[in-house]
């Protein structure tokens, strides 16, 4: 046995002391025969095959795929990179521009010029303030309680006044004589009452200058009259509009070619429709009903009319006009709803005249016992402006919202339904 760090001396030493130690017959220690010396060329390529990888083609390629795929990446997040830099720099100068303008102007002056526009803001708003008190303040001259809204229908209110009292300065005659009472071709009443007590039906109340006001456009109320009423008119001829007024509607009815003819009691406005040439007698509805031939008459039509004479009036009136259509003819009484509570509060009670609300069951009942058949009531004009809107019931809305809403729907119903109605009774056929 050897070891590098001892030399030959130390060695021997150390074999004799092993070799008596030893059992007898066995050897201390057994040499290892030593390993054939490799030269060092074979050596080393021994070391070298072992480092070298195996061969692998499809490693190969996806290592070139990858390097690749991280080079593009690379590439595009580079330029992105550079085009950031590039529109900082573009803002950067911007910026620098804009603080140059700040600079030349003045720090103080653009304060000064904020400021002043601040100040001409304010006044504006002054005057302009001013300006809707000055416009409120003409209107309620002009048009009390409505403002500079009503001030268009005063002045047309104003024009039609204008224009009847000129008619009547270059007549400069009575209205009778002006204009004779025109009677239906089959029913010409005796005698034509006097004007005065015509003009005393109203009780020295001017309605004329009243329906100007609070009636409505004419255009729209007789385009709507026309719509409910015309073409049932126009299968029952002649027509009789009771309470004619201003003969608007007998008007209308002879444009489209169905004869009619009118009546009222007020002279102011008798004297108006003839002067626009309408078929209007002046005189006391019932005495010319009393004086007409009986079953003649095709319709009788009577236009918020019925709510103003007392009840034995109306009685009269119903009866009258049974006994004088023709079998198979149609009385018309459009009127005020009283069970729509805001006519109550609002249209009806603004009218002086009105005399008793007529529900639509006591007119029906009225008709019949006068001896129409066949009464139909028809509904008109829910005041849609002011009915409350119901609860949105989505899907995850409680049980109660359903419930509430029906109690909103009834409670809609009473106080803004249809603001008007009209009765149309049928004479018995024959």
């Amino acid at each position: 046995m050897s070891h590098p760090d001892l030399d030959a001396a130390a060695q021997a030493r150390l074999v004799a002391l092993t070799d008596a130690d030893a059992p007898a017959g066995v050897p201390a220690v057994v040499e290892a025969p030593a390993p054939a010396p490799v030269p060092a060329k074979r050596w080393k390529r021994r070391m070298v095959d072992a480092a070298r990888p195996v061969a692998d083609p499809a490693l190969d390629r996806l290592a070139a795929l990858v390097a690749a795929r991280i080079r593009h990446t690379m590439r595009s997040e580079y330029d992105e990179l550079v085009a950031n830099v590039e529109l900082m720099r573009a803002e950067h100068a911007a910026m620098l521009h804009a603080l140059d303008g700040v600079n030349a102007f003045g720090a103080g002056g653009a304060a000064t010029r904020i400021d002043a526009l601040e100040t001409n803001g304010e006044l504006m708003k002054a005057e302009l303030a001013a300006f809707r008190s000055s416009l409120d303040g003409i209107g309620q001259a002009i048009a009390p309680a409505a403002g500079i809204a009503g001030v268009p229908a005063r002045f047309a209110e104003l024009r039609e006044q204008l224009n009847a009292l000129d008619r009547r300065v270059r007549a400069a005659v009575p209205v009778a004589d002006a204009a004779p009472s025109v009677a239906l071709p089959t029913a010409t009443p005796t005698s034509a009452p006097a004007p005065a007590a015509a003009s005393d039906a109203t009780g020295g109340f001017d309605y004329v200058g009243f329906e100007r006001r609070f009636r409505g456009d004419s255009d729209t109320v007789l385009d709507t009259l026309a719509d409910r009423y015309a073409a049932l008119l126009a299968d029952h001829q002649p027509v009789l509009d009771f309470g004619c007024g201003r003969g608007e509607l007998v008007d209308v009815l002879a444009a489209r070619g169905i004869e009619a003819t009118g009546v009222d009691p007020d002279a102011g406005m008798v004297a108006e429709a003839q002067g626009h040439g309408r078929k209007v007698v002046l005189g006391d509805g019932l005495e010319y009903l009393r004086q007409a031939p009986t079953h003649e008459l095709g319709a009788v039509i009577s236009v918020h009319v019925v709510g103003h004479p007392p009840r034995p009036v109306l009685v009269e009136l119903l009866e009258l006009a049974a006994a004088r259509l023709r079998p198979g003819g149609v009385f018309i009484a459009e009127t005020p709803n009283p069970t729509s509570l805001i006519v109550l509060g609002n249209s009806y009670i603004l009218d002086p005249t009105h005399v008793w609300p007529l529900h639509p069951s006591l007119m029906t009942f009225l008709a019949e016992r006068a001896g129409f058949r066949d009464v139909e009531l028809r509904f008109y004009s829910p005041a849609d402006d002011y009915r409350l809107a119901p609860i949105d019931a989505g899907r995850d809305a409680p049980p109660w919202v359903a419930d509430l809403n029906v109690s909103i729907e009834q409670l809609n119903d009473v106080l803004f339904g249809p603001q008007e109605y009209a009765i149309v009774a049928r004479t018995p056929p024959a």
